[in-house]
Parts: C-alpha cells; structure tokens; sequence
C-alpha cells in the first residue's frame, strides 16, 4: 500500500517537473532544443555553477520548489478523494437544492470510481506532452530516420584550397555580440534606433552589411554560433555515445573537423581569444584551444591576470573592461608584425535581465534598451580606435550576434517584428569588395571570413557554407535554406565521425648518441634542453 502511494506522488512529481523546467527554461532562455539540453548537460553543467547565480536561483525557485509544491498539493487533493472513496459517510451532506444534489452524486461517483485511478495519469500525461511539445521531442526522433543533409553538403575545410592574392592576407578582429540582432535599430519598436553608433559605419566606403542573416537550428545559441561560424557545421547533441565511450569521444572537441584557428594557424596567424565569462561553460574553452587559438581567456584566467573579481558581473568580466583588455591585447599583436586572429565574445546583454555595468550606469542607462545601446556604443568605440590608429590597411573587422536574442525584457518588442536577423558588419578598407548574396547564414562564415581577410577560397565551399563575398563562381541550390531548416539536424555517420578520436602517434625513439647532440646544440643557441624550440614549430593532422 505504501509502495503505491509513493508511486502516485512520484507520478504526479514528475508530471509537474517535465511542465515546470521546461517552461522555467522557455523564459529564462526562449527557444531551447532538446539538442541544446542534450549538449549542456555534458559540457556545460560545472560552468552554469560558475556562471549568473541568479539562473541557479531562479531554477530552484521555479523549476523544483514550485513544481513540488504544486505536486504536494495535487498528491493531497488524491489522497482526499481516496479516502473520501473508502469512507462514504464522510462526504457534506446533501444541503443543496435537487440541481445541485444531482451534481453532488455525479462527483461523487467521479470521486469513487474515477478520479483516484486518473490523477496520477493525467498530471504525468500532461507533463509528458508539455515536455514533447516543448522541446519538439517528435521533431528531433524524426531526425534518426530522415535524410542526411549532412553527409550531401559538407565540403571538409581540410580538403580546401586557399590563395592568396597579390597584397599579403590581412589580419582579422572577429567581435561576437551577445544576442544582437537588427530589430533593435528599429524605431517603429524601440523608439529609437539603438544601434545608432553601428549603424552609423555603413556610411564609411569598404563596409558591408547582409541585411538577411539568418539563424538556422545548429546555430541558435552562443556555442553553436562559435562552432557554425568558425567551423561551417551545426552544434548536435552530443549525446550519441553513452557512458565511458562518451567520454572516449568528447576528449577532444571536434577532433576531426578543421575550423578556422586551425586554418589561420596553418597560414602563421597568431589566434587569440577573449571573453568575460568562464572558458567551463559549454565547453567554450575546450573548443578554442582544440582549434589552435594560442591565448584562450576567461573569468578564472582574468582573476589570475590580476582582476578584481569585486569588479565583475555574475558571469565574468564587465564588457568595457573587455574591450580595455582588447585594445591593450591589439596593440601587442600589432607591434609582433605577423597576422593574427583577435576574437572576442561580449557578455553583459546576456539574457534575460542583462548586466548593466557602471561604465552604461555613468552614460545615463537605467534599462535593457539602454543596456544594447551601450554596448552598441562599446563595439563603435573600439572599432573607430583601430581605424583612427591607421591599422585598417593591415586588420578586417567583422561584428556579429552571436544569435538571434532570447528571453529579455525586450522581447516582447522584438518578436513583433516578423524578420528577425542576426546583426553584422564587415569593415575594411578594400572599396571594391562586395557580396554576391544577400542571404548569410552561420555556416557560410567559415569561407566568407577567409576570402575577407585575403586567403581565397578556391570553389567557394568550407563546411556547409558558401562565401558570400567576392565574384559568383558556385551557384547555391534554390531550396538550400529550406533543406536546411528541415534536414540539417538529423542523424548523420559524417557528423559523428568528426567526434572521432584521432589515432595516437606513434613515439619516436631517439637513440641516445642523438639526444645528446641535440642537447648541446639547443645549448649553444641559448636554450636549455626542455625550454622549447627558438623557432616556433605547429603540427597539424588533418582529420
């Protein structure tokens, strides 16, 4: 007896948590995949512990004290028409006028022969269905059985062909922006235009804007916008493996895929990272540094640098002091005289409330609005400081949202507008370089960027994308944006193959009469045996 009343709670438990975390994750993050689930529950559970505390309290609150609190009041409800079953007599007595005694009769024989058997079954029932609708659980079985986009599409960046024209390549400053897309330029909306200072830009010779960027499923969140754009595929679960073999998997982030630190390393560029929050999250980190960036900072590496962590937001680093160390960083790499890779990922219009910082609180920003109208200003702010030093002979620049923005206290606004598109500008000082398209998406950053900076692109192809630069010499297929809306999610052999580990290389012996030679020469040129090569060597193994 007992047993069955635990199991009744715990159904009726769970049909509250499968309606309450989905719905907590709805508001706090808008659109969530069941891929994005599946994804940060194995790369980004220990960074959520080191990121806002405020989303860790707001689940607590929503997604386990309520769910249960309304699971404990539901179990009540049950037991109380149970026992009202097993005891008649303790049923008001009939005081109300024949209508109404009719209705008592009808609940009570509800109550006796009904309503213990289905609770339990309708709360997890409901649940059940909230959870699948939610996440698009169907969509995402489906995608096990339909076709594979992938494998067709997929033009591997090992396999391309660079060249370079007769100016040597130039370097590349790459900002994401966290949520920015084009509605927020909108009057109509906002009242104003909020990315004034941006926009503004668009009126300098050589900048190009695509006013039909779009976000596709693979690409709709910040690690799968990395991924897409610098690696030209979509961000799945990971959850393909299970148990130790996972774990022989995801060693390494994308072993087998080549993206653009690896190529931009290949070609002697410097690649460096910077961002306000912990490199734990989601695996940010570990997909940088497996991708060839040689300087991967984050909220641990900044307080280790000598940052106050007083001075930080929930997450990380503040953005203006971001933008301080990117200018202090760029000045370093421009004096080295050797192409270089400057990407940076902003934080404080995270959603859903934003991290207002005191630099925005000092310039009379009270709100959200506010908020994106500042860091707009940032963004402005550090690209008018390398045109002014005269540096756009030698870097392209490029901004772009990460993806489309989520769940903030703009929203409302935002999803009035009907064609929501992820904001972008390319910057440089070559006037006659133009598009061939007016639709982007992420995926087609990967070749976009490389024949920006200079390195050609032969064929036009990396990964799924196409350049979007530059004269038309591949013809894109009509249906190519719908094929991918609809296929490129599905299950795919190519895909999982890119998580592969590479095969171990074999370990050279050095006899001992070599070895020893070796030592006195690195001795003699100024370096004890172990410190490192005077010349830097990189190895890389396509996949």
């Amino acid at each position: 007896m007992r047993v069955g009343k635990l199991l009744r709670f715990l159904a009726i438990l769970l049909g509250c948590l499968l309606y309450a975390i989905p719905r907590w994750l709805h508001e706090e993050f808008g659109r969530v995949s069941i891929d994005q689930v599946l994804y940060h529950l194995r790369f980004g559970a220990a960074g959520v512990l080191t990121s806002d505390p405020e989303i860790l309290h707001r689940f607590l609150w929503r997604g386990l004290v309520l769910p249960l609190a309304l699971a404990a009041l539901l179990w009540g409800l049950d037991a109380w028409v149970r026992y009202l079953r097993a005891h008649p007599e303790a049923w008001p007595r009939p005081w109300l006028r024949a209508a109404g005694q009719r209705l008592l009769v009808v609940l009570r024989h509800a109550a006796q022969h009904t309503l213990p058997r289905i609770v339990p079954l309708v709360v997890l029932g409901a649940g059940v269905a909230f959870f699948v609708d939610g996440f698009s659980v169907a969509r995402y079985v489906r995608g096990y059985f339909g076709e594979d986009y992938f494998t067709y599409a997929y033009v591997d960046p090992a396999r391309i062909t660079l060249e370079r024209g007769r100016k040597p390549p130039k370097s590349l400053v790459l900002i994401y922006v966290e949520s920015l897309e084009n509605s927020y330029a909108d009057p109509a909306l906002f009242g104003r235009d909020l990315l004034h200072r941006l926009n503004a830009l668009k009126a300098r010779p050589g900048v190009i804007q695509f006013e039909d960027y779009r976000e596709l499923m693979g690409a709709h969140f910040t690690i799968a916008s990395l991924v897409a754009t610098q690696c030209g595929l979509p961000l799945k679960s990971v959850a393909m493996y299970g148990g130790n073999v996972q774990g022989e998997r995801l060693e390494r982030y994308l072993p087998r895929a080549r993206c653009l630190g690896d190529i931009l390393a290949a070609e002697g560029y410097t690649n460096v990272f910077l961002n306000g929050p912990s490199l734990e999250f989601a695996g940010v980190g570990k997909f940088f540094r497996d991708h060839r960036y040689h300087k991967v900072m984050g909220r641990e590496e900044w307080i280790a640098a000598g940052e106050p962590e007083a001075g930080m937001n929930a997450w990380g680093l503040r953005d203006p002091d971001l933008f301080a160390h990117a200018s202090s960083e760029l000045e370093h790499l421009m004096a080295a005289r050797r192409p270089f890779n400057l990407t940076l990922l902003t934080i404080d219009t995270h959603h859903p409330y934003g991290h207002l910082s005191p630099h925005c609180r000092r310039q009379g920003y009270q709100d959200f609005d506010g908020l994106v109208e500042c860091t707009a200003g940032l963004v402005a702010d550090f690209i008018e400081h390398i045109i002014a030093r005269g540096w756009l002979d030698r870097v392209a620049i490029v901004v772009q949202g990460d993806h489309l923005a989520m769940g903030n206290t703009s929203w409302p606004r935002l999803v009035q507008n009907p064609e929501r598109r992820i904001f972008n500008l390319f910057i440089s000082d070559d006037h006659q370089l133009a598009p061939n398209t007016g639709v982007l998406t992420h995926f087609d950053m990967l070749p976009t960027l490389l024949d920006f900076v200079g390195l050609e692109v032969k064929g036009d192809r990396a990964g799924l994308g196409y350049s979007a630069l530059g004269p038309l010499r591949t013809q894109r297929p009509a249906d190519r944006i719908a094929r991918m809306s609809e296929q490129l999610m599905n299950d795919s052999p190519a895909y999982r193959a890119l998580w592969e580990p590479l095969p171990e290389a074999p370990v050279a012996v050095v006899p001992a009469a070599t070895a020893v030679t070796e030592a006195v020469q690195m001795t003699r040129i100024g370096h004890a045996p172990g410190s490192g090569d005077p010349v830097r060597r990189e190895q890389h193994i396509d996949p």
